[in-house]
């Protein structure tokens, strides 16, 4: 039995994954940007309801370093998981372990991406939702007779 629609929605999620983790990438190097710092000081300075002296540019910057890294591992985490059920795909030799960890790793890491995943984390979700569900066509009895 072929397995092209778990496969192409499996590309499908880790593509969309790997934008993830470019975008995450990117703000990784945010918190070196002294244009990004900058822009951020100007922009607390014109907040009246922020308070200088309960938060830093500094907090700022390393919080959203921390949560960018965050998203980067969850990103090659999920492209891994990807390439593991298409490996697992790939002429049906297991393709209940490949929508098994199609399924909960879809879930769990649009949450690790607070939702920079979320369409590659449903490609996911519905390729191994496919994979559990489809069941190899049973031969009819013309084809499992066999002709000498």
């Amino acid at each position: 039995m072929k397995r092209t629609l778990e496969i192409v929605l499996s590309v499908i999620g880790a593509v969309i994954y790997g934008l993830a983790l470019g975008i995450g990438a990117v703000f990784v190097n945010f918190k070196d940007n002294p244009e990004a710092r900058a822009e951020l000081e100007s922009i607390l300075n014109q907040d009246p309801n922020v308070d200088p002296s309960q938060i830093s540019v500094d907090q700022i910057m390393n919080g959203m370093a921390a949560g960018a890294w965050t998203v980067v591992v969850a990103a090659l985490i999920a492209i891994a998981i990807g390439i593991l059920s298409i490996v697992f795909l790939k002429g049906n030799k297991r393709p209940k372990a490949a929508g098994i960890i199609l399924i909960v790793g879809g879930v769990l890491t649009t949450f690790g991406t607070f939702g920079l995943g979320l369409f590659g984390g449903i490609a996911y979700l519905i390729g191994g939702i496919v994979a559990l569900v489809r069941r190899p066509k049973q031969p009819t009895a013309e084809e499992s007779q066999e002709t000498y």
